[in-house]
């Protein structure tokens, strides 16, 4: 089951949510052959985020 989880970019400093896979299950996708993506800011697409708000 995905988890709800709060992410800030750090490029610009955007809050928001996603959903997010547990491990289990991306390393069950992993085992699938199945990609994983990274997480981007809806705002300026960027990868370089983290999680929580600061």
């Amino acid at each position: 089951m995905a988890e709800q989880i709060r992410f800030q970019c750090l490029n610009c400093r955007h809050r928001f949510e996603a959903q997010t896979l547990t491990q289990e299950e991306k390393e069950e996708a992993r085992r699938q052959d199945r990609p994983t993506y990274p997480i981007g800011c809806p705002m300026c697409r960027r990868t370089d985020i983290r999680r929580g708000w600061s």
